[in-house]
């Protein structure tokens, strides 16, 4: 299972936001600790750039982040809000990772459109 399974509660031309269910059996969490198996923060930023372009049809390749924080673990079991918020005009792509306690990740995302 490569993505978690996910429920879109709000969208609209420009923003989206989605539930994760961040199930055990997610390749993402094997192996990255074997005591406490956690969600690795690169993994967040990848599934940010995915569910953008799946959903929001979000073009261009990954080319910097800005303000990236990371200020909790991402645990198996755990149910987590994803929002994302593109903005065409700066190629920059926004999200914010919550779950029940507040924030877990955020940041920008810029992206840049291939030249051929």
């Amino acid at each position: 299972m490569k993505y978690p399974e996910q429920s879109i509660i709000a969208m609209d031309n420009n923003t989206a936001t989605l539930v994760l269910k961040m199930s055990r059996e997610l390749i993402w969490f094997a192996g990255h600790f074997p005591d406490q198996p956690v969600l690795p923060g690169v993994v967040q930023l990848q599934w940010a750039e995915h569910y953008a372009k799946e959903i929001l049809s979000v073009t261009g390749a990954f080319s910097g982040m800005q303000r990236v924080k990371f200020q909790q673990l991402v645990l198996p079991g755990q149910h987590l809000e994803l929002k994302l918020e593109y903005k065409r005009d700066k190629q920059q792509l926004w999200f914010q990772y919550l779950n029940a306690k507040g924030d877990v990740s955020s940041g920008r995302i810029t992206l840049t459109e291939s030249d051929h």
